[in-house]
């Protein structure tokens, strides 16, 4: 069976060269994770940043 991720929260950030890209906070009831739209994992930093982990890009919310 597999889980059903839903959105709960939606953020609009940018990479170090301005480009806008949206990160996707989802719960399937028991587990959150981060996404982009593409269904890429991305990895939330305590400092409130992400990291696209197979590129190494650093990610800053500019608006929820």
């Amino acid at each position: 069976m597999s889980a059903e991720w839903i959105n709960i929260q939606i953020m609009e950030c940018e990479d170090v060269v301005g480009r806008a890209v949206t990160v996707f906070r989802q719960s399937d009831g028991t587990h959150q994770r981060y996404v982009l739209g593409n269904g890429r994992k991305v990895e939330a930093n305590a400092d409130g940043t992400f990291v696209i982990p197979e590129s190494a890009t650093e990610l800053r919310v500019m608006g929820i």
